[in-house]
Order: C-alpha cells, then sequence, then structure tokens
C-alpha cells in the first residue's frame, strides 16, 4: 500500500488542526500530495435559532471552511508540500467519503476527539462515520496522537489480528506500507476470553473450539511473520491474555510505536459488534494515530 494522494479534512478545531498537520509529516515521508477538504455543514445553515436567510448563512459558512483550507494548504505547501485546498457544501462525512471517492484517494488522515465530551459529539461522529464508510484506509489521529513531541515519522507499525478475514486483510495492507516505509512490525494477538465465551454460547463450542480458536491465531501470526520477514522487515511477534483494545493501546505504548494498523467490519452486523468494538475503542483511546481498513475496500482483498 502506497500513499501518494493524502487527504486532510479540517473543520478549524484544535483536534482538526492538530490532525493535519500529523499529516503533512506523514505526507512528507511518503513523499504524497496533498488535498486538504473543508466542509459548509449544510445542516448549520438549516438549523433553528440563526439570524439571517439561509443563503446569507450559507455563504458565510462557505467562506469560513475556504478560508480554513487555504490557510492549511499554505501550511504545507511552506512545508514543501504539493497541495492543494477545496471547499463543499453538505454533510461532513459524506462529503469527505465521496470526495476520496471522487478523486482516487489513497488515504484520508482525520482528526478525531477522541474520549469523550461534547466536542466527541461533533468531531468524534464525523470521524467515526468515515472510519466505517470510506472507500480507502484512514488514519485517525486523537490529540494525544497529534501532540507528541516534535514531529514523528512512522518508524514503527503494530499490525493486531485475531485471526479472522478481516483482520488479515488489514495487517497485510499493514504490511505493504511497512515495506514501502521500511518500517519495524510488530504483530499482536491477544486471547480474549470474554469474546470466547460469548462465541462457545451463541454457537454451542466448547472448550475445544475455543482452542482451535487460538490454535488459527498462533498460526495467523506465524503466517504474519514470515510475510514480514520475507519483505526484509525487523519483526516482533506476541501473544497476550486480556481484553483486546486494552492490550492493543498498552503494548503500543510499552513498545513505543508509532502507528497501529487494524481492520474494521464497517457498516454493521455480529462482526462489527466483536471486531468493530476493539477498533473503536482503539481509534478512541489509542495515543499514537490508527489506520483502519474496512473488510469491503476495493482493494482490500488484495486486488
Amino acid at each position: 500500500m502506497t500513499i501518494d494522494t493524502l487527504l486532510i479534512p479540517t473543520d478549524g478545531s484544535n483536534p482538526a488542526e492538530s490532525a493535519a498537520r500529523r499529516g503533512f509529516v506523514l505526507a512528507a515521508q511518503c513523499d504524497a500530495s496533498v488535498r486538504v477538504l473543508s466542509v459548509a455543514d449544510s445542516s448549520v445553515a438549516t438549523g433553528a435559532g440563526y439570524a439571517g436567510d439561509s443563503p446569507s448563512i450559507r455563504n458565510r459558512l462557505r467562506e469560513r471552511a475556504t478560508n480554513r483550507a487555504t490557510s492549511l494548504r499554505d501550511e504545507a505547501t511552506e512545508r514543501g508540500l504539493e497541495a492543494t485546498a477545496a471547499t463543499r457544501e453538505g454533510i461532513p462525512a459524506k462529503e469527505i467519503v465521496a470526495y476520496a471517492n471522487e478523486h482516487d484517494i489513497d488515504t484520508i488522515a482525520i482528526g478525531t476527539s477522541g474520549r469523550g465530551g461534547v466536542a466527541r459529539a461533533v468531531i468524534g461522529s464525523v470521524a467515526d462515520k468515515v472510519v466505517r464508510t470510506a472507500p480507502v484506509p484512514v488514519l485517525t489521529i486523537t490529540p494525544d496522537a497529534a501532540a507528541g513531541d516534535g514531529e514523528p515519522t512512522v518508524d514503527s507499525i503494530l499490525l493486531p489480528t485475531d485471526g479472522s478475514d478481516t483482520a488479515m486483510t488489514a495487517a497485510r495492507r499493514g504490511l505493504e506500507f511497512a515495506t514501502d516505509l521500511q518500517a519495524t512490525v510488530h504483530l499482536l494477538s491477544v486471547t480474549d476470553h470474554g469474546r470466547d465465551g460469548v462465541l462457545s454460547t451463541l454457537s454451542g463450542d466448547d472448550r475445544e473450539g475455543s482452542d482451535d480458536r487460538r490454535e488459527a491465531v498462533a498460526d495467523a501470526v506465524e503466517a504474519l511473520t514470515a510475510e514480514a520477514r520475507s519483505h526484509g522487515l525487523e519483526t516482533v511477534a506476541e501473544v497476550r491474555d486480556g481484553d483486546p483494545a486494552t492490550e492493543i493501546v498498552d503494548y503500543a505504548e510499552s513498545a513505543t510505536v508509532d502507528l497501529i494498523a487494524m481492520g474494521t467490519a464497517g457498516r454493521g452486523g455480529f462482526e462489527r459488534y466483536l471486531l468493530g468494538s476493539v477498533t473503536d475503542k482503539v481509534v478512541r483511546t489509542a495515543s499514537i494515530p490508527v489506520m483502519t481498513t474496512r473488510a469491503n475496500e476495493p482493494g482490500a482483498d488484495g486486488e
């Protein structure tokens, strides 16, 4: 997975602007061009409690959006990046995804407010929707991830896997990215006894079934390790017990990893409940950027 074009949406908030600057660093490392997008939120113009007519409100919102996008584009240009600015009007998450579709974007880098609070309801909800619906990998960046010392490059990547097709697809995309950057790869599998209990109850499976799943996960880690080393990448592999999201975040911090790359099941369904909930927790709590890949992304199967 090579990043040639990086889309950076902004709404002018501190989390969005900080995330954009972290995106600039990644773009420079990948020698990628940057497209800065700001969406004038049409729902604001039609909302109650605003003085003035709707057209005048729309014009002001669009003008502010244009100024935000232009300002960040100029900053990217000053950093030596090839950058353009664009403004659209509509529902932010939908417009971001539509823009990525229309312009052959490789990756979207977007800020999220992270753990909670009022800002989470606004900024976080946009990032959530983009993660679940985007046609390309999405790099989410919390304020903690954006506030690291200096402007760190991506020299190590954590690839968690539970052996599922979605997780393996994301891990292989992560391996491609690591190969492009010649980054160290950390492979992590977490044995979730709570999940085993849920699956056993639903399927009538027994202890033997749980053991089979653990063996399958171990085989998956071994296969990914072999693939990483075949690309000449330094590789570290570990298996842990516990809550997957907690262990993934803890491992990333203890091993001083630069980025987490993992899968999400996307729009819904039972797999979303299991895998998606883990990814969602990691995205909200990780102190480093998280790159998510949907199972049904075009090309996610390696084509």
